[in-house]
């Protein structure tokens, strides 16, 4: 039977009739398609970036031909008159963890996208604060770690346990910054807000009170701020404004107010911080560092640790000049203070009947005295005098380490404890520290890796190595890095070490 041909043309698949149309015998030649233009190799493809909130970094691409469009993208989205092959950023807080990728478009027509890469944004110089017997630890991040003793709660962590490995705090915020003192921490965030946890008998949290907290809580009235730093119990603060603020344990004029009552509250203090370059806190004193050079002093000097001659009347209840000229920046811990000279030489004064202003002896000094500097190669550039309750550090532009004072515990470093003391600097062999801080009898070690190490006096876990065991040689801290850790890269190297103050209102 045959079908009408109106019915089989209904049976076809729908573009059947073109198909046929175009292949049925006695047509004409099919015509090719065109191959698809193929966008430009990439040569050199963006790498992931690094940088502190301030800061420039350069996403950068290569790729194969000239004449090449370029068209820049921040999370997937076109940034506008990002259209070379390189695309320079100012760091922002909100950039971190953007994602940034590039379309380049041939002369033919054809693209290519790169792949994303992130970009790392940073907050902190990457450093380890000592306090007494326990040290917090600041990544470039921002991210803070505490460990050691916590009777006090000042590893805010929510209870009064030691811990013997880096623990993180919990903050509402990137920090920038971090103190600790003998049995409180501070935290500085990258807002611009306080934050202190641990002992508060003499208001050296701040908040008005004297209840002890195990966790972070901000300071009330420090906003804007951009130094912290902390003695045994008593804190300074600089706001963005240049003043000055004051507050905890005054027992003997250390905070420079001109009375010896205890402040629960920052105050703030008659110096402005405009021209001021460095500032240091010890047990009973404070020293302040001026542009030109002048070193000023408030608080105890029984045992000459403000550098004023032996007097029956040790206090001074108002910041008083010591030194007209010549400093450059200072250390203070227990019953001792060191200076680096404009010269570029460490000079000490205090208590040192264990040899740690390392001129030499084991005497007293009530004024400032040279410290040697055996063990360092002569004529390098010293960067940073570390003084811990004991036992000082010098460290010099190459990173070497040389030791004096106390070494009961190990804390010299030198591979072995024993009960005599140095007057003199030795080196500290085979270690190289990007940055140091001391405690009462345990040092750290910031590496230029990035990574820690620790020795000296380890009860209750204070070098951080999972253990109670001294150590007298420079030991890794396990698991703990303090650099960022999303796109691997290597961040920009500190303005100067640990030692001195990298980032903020202090120059040194």
């Amino acid at each position: 039977m045959t079908l009408p041909r109106s019915t089989t043309l209904r049976l076809l698949a729908p573009g059947a009739l073109a198909f046929l149309l175009a292949c049925g015998g006695g047509g004409g030649a099919s015509t090719p398609a065109k191959p698809a233009v193929t966008g430009p190799a990439l040569t050199i493809p963006p790498k992931a970036q690094a940088g502190y909130v301030g800061d420039q970094v350069t996403f950068r691409v290569a790729a194969d031909g000239t004449g090449n469009a370029y068209q820049w993208f921040r999370n997937g989205v076109a940034i506008s008159g990002a259209t070379s092959d390189s695309y320079v950023l100012g760091v922002q807080a909100a950039d971190d963890q953007a994602r940034y990728s590039v379309r380049v478009t041939g002369t033919a027509g054809g693209t290519t996208t790169s792949a994303e890469v992130l970009l790392d944004v940073l907050y902190a110089d990457p450093a380890v604060a000592a306090g007494h017997d326990h040290a917090l630890a600041i990544t470039t991040k921002g991210k803070v770690y505490a460990w050691g003793v916590g009777g006090n709660g000042q590893l805010g962590l929510g209870d009064y346990q030691a811990r013997n490995v880096p623990t993180a705090v919990t903050l509402p915020g990137p920090a920038v910054k971090v103190a600790a003192g003998w049995g409180h921490s501070l935290a500085l965030l990258a807002d611009g807000r306080v934050f202190a946890w641990g002992n508060n008998a003499s208001g050296q949290l701040g908040d008005g009170t004297t209840t002890m907290r195990n966790t972070p809580a901000a300071v009330p009235g420090l906003t804007g701020v951009i130094y912290i730093t902390c003695g045994y119990n008593h804190n300074l603060a600089v706001k963005s404004d240049q003043s000055m603020w004051v507050w905890g344990y005054n027992s003997h004029g250390q905070l420079g107010l001109g009375d010896k009552a205890n402040r629960l509250a920052p105050t703030q203090s008659p110096i402005s911080a405009q021209a001021l370059a460095d500032a240091t806190l010890g047990e009973l004193h404070t020293l302040l560092v001026g542009l030109s050079g002048d070193l000023y002093g408030a608080g105890d000097n029984g045992y000459g640790q403000l550098g004023f001659p032996y007097s029956p009347t040790t206090e001074y209840l108002t910041f008083t000049q010591i030194l007209g000229s010549g400093v450059k920046g200072a250390r203070a811990f227990s019953l001792q203070s060191v200076v680096l000279g404009t010269d570029g030489l460490p000079y000490g004064t205090g208590e040192n009947v264990y040899g740690q202003l390392g001129d030499g002896s084991f005497t007293t000094r009530y004024g400032f005295v040279p410290m040697g500097t055996a063990g360092l190669t002569a004529g390098s550039t010293l960067d940073a005098v570390i003084p811990g309750q004991y036992h000082t550090h010098l460290l010099n532009a190459a990173g070497d380490v040389a030791s004096t004072g106390y070494n009961w515990y190990g804390q010299l470093g030198f591979g072995t404890a024993t009960t005599a003391s140095t007057a003199t600097p030795q080196a500290l062999t085979g270690l190289k520290a990007l940055g140091l801080s001391a405690g009462s009898m345990s040092t750290y070690a910031v590496l230029p890796d990035l990574t820690v190490k620790a020795w000296g006096y380890n009860n209750n876990g204070r070098l951080g190595d999972g253990t109670a065991t001294d150590r007298p040689a420079p030991t890794t801290v396990p698991n703990l890095f303090l650099g960022p850790i999303p796109t691997g890269v290597t961040p920009p190297a500190p303005a100067v070490p640990e030692g001195a103050q990298a980032r903020g209102v202090f120059r040194f």
